[in-house]
């Protein structure tokens, strides 16, 4: 054989893989269509200038009232509480140098959010102040290898919980966990070039996870990735040949709000003013 058909075999070979690894789910629950419907609120409506934190009963009733499905981000405590939160540590949000996942929720309970009387909510509560008005974009917030008593943790709440939510995680493994146990979920893969972002990711793992490699794994019904990077080929193919319904964050400008319009992306979004 002549080297250059070993060569054409070994790179329509090395792109077939490619296509298997970057694949997404190419069956999606019906419920997806409904929830893209919607513009997110970004870890709810927040504004601290006007008194609003993040992730709080405040910002959530804000969302609600003016129609925004809401973005929220979910931590397991020890004690096996979902303590609404994105920080690992709650040093930011809270003043208090302490991670949730090694407190418990009678230690968080008190905290207030940003200076302001908001304080810290369980997942359980956000359900019962949205109360199935919009949906919810529920992250998994995975550390020390928690993933799995999270996601089962997640889904049991869900269970009693009756409005429209899907889930989404940078962690591909919380997504097989749905995969295997709840596939009808609606599950999303949160991806991007995050060591930009500051996250303390080996270069190796962001490549993979900006490259959507991870598919492998996850095989999510939708892409969540950082608008920023939508130039990505891995992403580009994945949206145009597998046509992946897409989610773009986190939008804080009008050229965001044309961009995520101009490739059909649902927008998770933060007020900047």
């Amino acid at each position: 054989m002549k080297l250059h058909w070993i060569v054409l075999i070994l790179f329509a070979a090395a792109v077939l893989l490619w296509l298997w690894l970057i694949r997404p789910a190419l069956r999606r629950p019906p419920a997806l269509k409904a929830l893209r419907q919607f513009r997110y609120a970004h870890r709810g409506l927040h504004n601290i200038a006007a008194g609003v934190p993040e992730n709080s009963g405040a910002a959530f009733r804000l969302a609600v009232e003016q129609g925004f499905g809401i973005e929220l981000d979910v931590r397991l405590s020890r004690d096996g509480r979902l303590v609404v939160e994105h920080d690992p540590s709650l040093l930011r949000t809270c003043g208090v140098d302490r991670t949730i996942e090694k407190s418990t929720w009678s230690q968080l309970r008190s905290l207030c959010l940003e200076g302001t009387e908001e304080r810290l909510l369980l997942l359980e509560e956000v359900f019962a102040l949205v109360a199935g008005r919009v949906p919810l974009l529920i992250e998994l917030k995975t550390a020390g290898g928690n993933q799995a008593a999270l996601s089962r943790a997640v889904w049991q709440a869900l269970q009693k919980y009756s409005g429209p939510y899907c889930i989404e995680s940078f962690e591909p493994r919380v997504l097989l966990w749905f995969r295997r146990n709840a596939p009808q979920v609606v599950r999303g893969q949160l991806s991007g070039y995050v060591r930009r972002g500051g996250a303390l990711i080996a270069p190796a793992v962001d490549f993979i996870l900006r490259n959507l490699w991870i598919h492998l794994i996850s095989r999510p019904h939708f892409v969540a990735y950082n608008y920023l990077d939508r130039q990505n080929l891995s992403f580009q193919v994945c949206r145009l040949l597998f046509r992946a319904p897409v989610f773009f964050w986190t939008i804080r400008s009008p050229e965001g709000e044309k961009i995520a319009a101009r490739y059909h992306a649902t927008p998770i979004f933060e007020i900047t003013s």
